[in-house]
């Protein structure tokens, strides 16, 4: 607690959890490969300490994620003028997976169960920051939070998680120890993975909720008339915000799924209002004009610039797939042809998901590749306007490119 040239005090209000640009994948798997202890006598399959380490790294990794999607998109001058969700993203982390969030909710069951057990200690616990209404107001905090409802009244939630089970397996006590030493070890292998974390907030809040996580281990893991004895400042500092975090993560869950859905209800609500819009008693024409879009049965009513920004969109959507490799030569040239001419109902897809959901834009325009708006029409021979050759730059340089 004494400054140093090494200590850095953060403001954790200025440094919210939120949406980097960093690819945590590959150490998420670094991070789940250190959860394996060494097979010891009989116990041949994952014991009950391995799962319990496995289901509190998937409840900081899902808390996380929330974290990240409840604010992805960065503020734009004209357009947001604040962080917004990316429900999708959410979404194709959890919408499949239930099982992460109910790790989430055990590791929140192992915090609260920690709190408790300290409450003696932490209600009479002398908060020292160096200001002493800082100080006073943290203290009145913490008594709320120790006499809260979800504390006094959901003793039987805590039922999920039982502390005094573990280390129990196996007959020889060398075995017990050696699970114990395995047990933390593990946690000092993830911390140190983190560690190599180049995005310095993400090692940040990912140390500070891995730390959270092992005070409130230490905590139920010792006997009750030493935990005063044993916790330290930045340990009382990581298992409180981590307790906030996990809560406001779980209270995100139900308000981000809710959001979800209303969203794709009023894209599905806006589709057939667009659909009601085509003017079935005009025929299509070859070439449409940017001010209106052709479909196979009739017109849909798109201004200039907003069919501008469809094809681009749409055009960029193809060319991210086709780099993937996901789309053949043959369809990627007729959706580019059908995007070049306007197409009615193509420009239709680009609208609601080239742009948010380039791979579901594809997927849907492929699938709808064999329709008569989707089809390229057929020429047997070059047309008035076709080109032989395209020179790009001027001089030499143009002319000894343009044979190539």
């Amino acid at each position: 607690n004494i400054p140093t040239n090494t200590t850095e005090y953060l403001n954790l209000m200025l440094n919210p959890e939120r949406w980097t640009g960093f690819n945590g994948s590959h150490v998420w798997m670094a991070i789940y490969e250190e959860n394996c202890f060494q097979k010891l006598g009989s116990l041949d399959e994952m014991c009950y300490e391995e799962r319990v380490l496995y289901r509190l790294l998937s409840g900081m990794h899902t808390s996380i994620n929330i974290h990240i999607s409840e604010n992805f998109f960065p503020p734009v001058k004209g357009k947001r003028e604040k962080w917004e969700p990316n429900l999708q993203r959410f979404m194709d982390h959890f919408g499949s997976h239930p099982d992460r969030i109910k790790n989430l909710h055990f590791a929140f069951v192992v915090l609260l169960r920690a709190l408790r057990k300290a409450e003696p200690f932490l209600s009479s616990h002398h908060f020292s920051s160096g200001d002493d209404y800082d100080d006073g107001m943290s203290k009145q905090l913490v008594n709320r939070l120790l006499d809260s409802h979800i504390m006094k009244s959901c003793r039987p939630v805590f039922e999920a998680f039982d502390e005094s089970l573990m280390f129990k397996e196996g007959s020889e006590p060398s075995v017990q120890e050696t699970l114990k030493s395995q047990f933390k070890a593990v946690f000092q292998n993830v911390s140190e993975v983190m560690d190599c974390i180049s995005c310095q907030k993400c090692k940040l809040h990912g140390k500070m909720q891995l730390l959270g996580l092992g005070t409130a281990l230490k905590i139920l893991l010792t006997p009750e008339d030493l935990i005063k004895h044993s916790l330290s400042r930045p340990e009382l500092v990581a298992l409180f915000n981590t307790v906030h975090k996990f809560s406001h993560s779980i209270r995100q869950v139900p308000l981000m799924s809710t959001e979800y859905y209303r969203v794709q209800e009023s894209y599905r609500s806006d589709i057939l209002k667009e659909s009601a819009k085509v003017d079935t008693s005009q025929p299509q024409s070859e070439g449409q004009g940017s001010g209106a879009a052709g479909t196979a049965s009739g017109v849909y009513t798109f201004g200039p610039s907003e069919t501008a920004a469809f094809v681009e969109h749409g055009i960029a959507a193809i060319a991210g797939e086709a780099i993937k490799g996901k789309l053949s030569m043959q369809h990627e040239d007729k959706l580019v042809d059908a995007l070049l001419r306007r197409d009615g109902d193509l420009l239709l897809l680009a609208k609601y998901y080239a742009a948010s959901r380039p791979d579901r834009f594809v997927q849907h325009a492929t699938r709808n590749i064999g329709s008569s708006s989707f089809v390229v029409s057929s020429q047997t021979g070059p047309s008035e306007n076709e080109v032989d050759l395209v020179v790009i730059g001027g001089g030499l340089a143009g002319l000894s490119a343009a044979p190539t």
